[in-house]
């Protein structure tokens, strides 16, 4: 093959067209990522746990904390986005511990 023919260059040639469409391709793929999205309905998502009550204070919630947990029902706090302080219990446990904590 002679350096007059061209030839040399097809393989550099296809390499660079090859990066430039991936280069391409990758921008707006990221790009679409990288857009803001809208706020979701959910303003507070606790996942598989369940609210057993609300309370306005870290000191109220840890009293039903208290009282859920002398009745064997394990329970966690969370701070909702609304500012009340969520007392969360496990599926399981929800029905049961909204009756300990109706009849103190």
């Amino acid at each position: 093959m002679a350096i007059s023919d061209g030839w040399y260059l097809a393989g550099p040639v296809i390499a660079f067209a090859v990066i430039g469409v991936l280069a391409v391709v990758l921008h707006r793929a990221l790009s679409r990522d990288a857009a803001p999205r809208e706020a979701s309905p959910i303003l507070d998502d606790f996942g598989l746990l369940r609210i057993a009550a609300l309370a306005d204070c870290l000191d109220s919630a840890s009293g039903v904390r208290t009282a859920l947990s002398q009745a064997g029902i394990r329970s966690t706090v969370a701070v909702g986005m609304d500012g009340l302080v969520k007392v969360l219990v496990f599926p399981d446990d929800a029905d049961r511990a909204r009756q300990v904590l109706d009849h103190p």
